[in-house]
């Protein structure tokens, strides 16, 4: 074999050797690039409940007991954790923008933080970007109607605006007015009310400073006659603590407020007010008209509320609290609403029925 022969042999060679070589990079190549491809996968479907989750700034407030979870997927409750009703807990996050749950911080021997159900209770104290990508889920219907006989809450706090009159021929010297209508449970308030207006709401004096309600002429002009309370800004107050829980408007918690009071005005419960001024009734006599009214039973449904004239240290009748439940809208009948409502005790209170003028101070 000559020299050239042998050159053009090793040449080949080579070349093969080469094509070799890059035949087993190539596979290494693919190789690498498939385990990168799976890589991203994996993060990426791993990923995705964390980049779900969203960070909110609330409270939460639990209706009934509820497993407080560690894994949402694997249902997972080292400890065997719940949140009880009542109980109120700080939010950290919501587990997607349309939540099934919550994490909250529980801080009982260890502190932790814990997955709960949306519909186990109530957000609140939530800034507004943040209430409107909540909405509570419970279906719960029970709300407590708050009436007043005005001419008794201004002998106890005389001082206040709407107590300043003397005159006889006025509403609220012969009917019941609105105090409020309290979506329950109790713990059922502020819902996505902003941090300052919750300070404000702390303070009485401070609530003519909350943002004005947009109400027609027709409901604001109805609602300053029959809840005397305007006068202070006690409608801000109620608005913002209990309406934002009960509905989206002020218009229509208002409107729907001042149909059931009218229905108590309308009633032989007032009745029996007005013809007893002057004189002291007990909570037995004042839940019979109800009875009558409303239907069987519908007056263990009423709690009575007295205070004592700072003045006279003589006790009176300033307030009727009815359990509701149900639907309520402009025609809704309060013994719709009273017959399936949670009794209330009957309790001890017996006092004077105050009589006009509104302030005798």
């Amino acid at each position: 074999m000559t020299p050239s022969e042998r050159t053009i042999i090793n040449i080949e060679k080579t070349n093969q050797d080469l094509i070799i070589l890059g035949d087993k990079k190539m596979r290494m190549l693919k190789k690498g690039l498939l385990v990168i491809i799976l890589i991203v996968f994996y993060i990426t479907f791993w990923s995705t409940p964390a980049k779900a989750m969203v960070s909110i700034d609330g409270t939460f407030t639990a209706d009934k007991s509820c497993e407080a979870l560690q894994s949402i997927r694997k249902k997972t409750n080292p400890g065997n954790l719940f949140v009880y009703p009542e109980e109120t807990y700080e939010i950290v996050a919501k587990n997607n923008k349309e939540a099934s749950h919550y994490l909250i911080k529980i801080d009982r021997d260890k502190p932790t933080n814990r997955w709960v159900a949306v519909d186990c209770g109530k957000v609140a104290n939530l800034s507004r970007n943040e209430s409107d990508s909540i909405t509570n889920t419970s279906n719960n219907k029970d709300y407590l109607l708050a009436l007043s006989w005005q001419p008794a809450f201004c002998e106890t706090l005389p001082s206040k605006k709407e107590c300043l009159s003397k005159d006889t021929d006025t509403f609220e010297a012969s009917h019941f007015v609105l105090h409020g209508l309290w979506p329950q449970p109790k713990s059922n308030v502020y819902c996505g009310v902003s941090k300052n207006i919750i300070k404000l709401d702390e303070k009485s004096r401070d609530w003519p400073k909350m943002p004005p309600l947009q109400l027609s002429e027709k409901t604001w002009s109805e609602l300053q006659e029959k809840m005397p309370g305007t006068a202070s800004g006690l409608h801000l107050h109620e608005w913002y603590k209990h309406g934002t829980c009960y509905s989206e408007s002020p218009e229509e918690y208002y409107q729907e407020s001042l149909a059931l009071l009218a229905q108590i005005n309308d009633s032989p419960v007032r009745d029996l007010f007005v013809k007893n001024l002057g004189e002291e009734l007990d909570a037995t006599e004042i839940r019979q008209p109800f009875n009558v009214a409303f239907g069987e039973n519908s007056g263990t449904k009423v709690k009575v509320k007295c205070r004592e004239d700072s003045d006279e240290n003589q006790n009176m009748i300033t307030e009727l609290w009815i359990n509701l439940k149900g639907e309520i809208d402009n025609s809704t009948l309060i013994e719709d609403l009273i017959k399936d409502s949670p009794t209330t005790s009957l309790g001890s209170c017996q006092g004077e029925i105050d009589p006009a003028p509104v302030n005798e101070a």
